[in-house]
C-alpha cells in the first residue's frame, strides 16, 4: 500500500490495505492534517478490495464525532457494494470510480 497525498485535504491510496501497520499509516497521514469540524477529507482509495473495520471505525468517528464531511471514492466495485451494505454511503459521501479512471 502507498499514501499519495497531493493536497492538504486529500489522501490517495494505491494498492489493497492489510493490516494493523497500513492503517496506522493511513491514520497518522489524516491526524496530521489536524481537520476540524467541518473540514472536508477527500479520500480515495484506488484499488484496494477491502477496508478494515479498524480505518472503517476511525473514518466513523472522523464524519461522527470530529465532524469533519468526508468524501470518499473507491475504485473497487466490491468494496463500494461492501461500504453501501454497511449503510455508510452518505455519511462516507461514498462514489465509486473504476479503478482505471481512479
Amino acid at each position: 500500500m502507498t499514501i499519495i497525498k497531493p493536497a492538504r485535504e486529500t489522501v490517495e491510496i494505491e494498492g489493497t490495505i492489510r493490516g494493523m501497520q497500513d492503517i496506522a499509516e493511513i491514520k497518522s497521514t489524516i491526524d496530521a492534517m489536524r481537520l476540524e469540524a467541518g473540514d472536508p477529507l477527500h479520500l480515495t482509495i484506488r484499488d484496494s478490495f477491502s477496508m478494515p473495520s479498524a480505518l472503517i471505525g476511525y473514518l466513523l468517528k472522523l464524519a461522527e464525532q470530529q465532524k469533519v464531511t468526508l468524501h470518499v471514492t473507491v475504485g473497487n466495485a466490491g468494496l463500494a457494494e461492501l461500504l453501501a451494505d454497511l449503510n455508510l454511503t452518505r455519511i462516507f459521501n461514498l462514489r465509486c470510480k473504476e479503478a482505471a479512471s481512479v
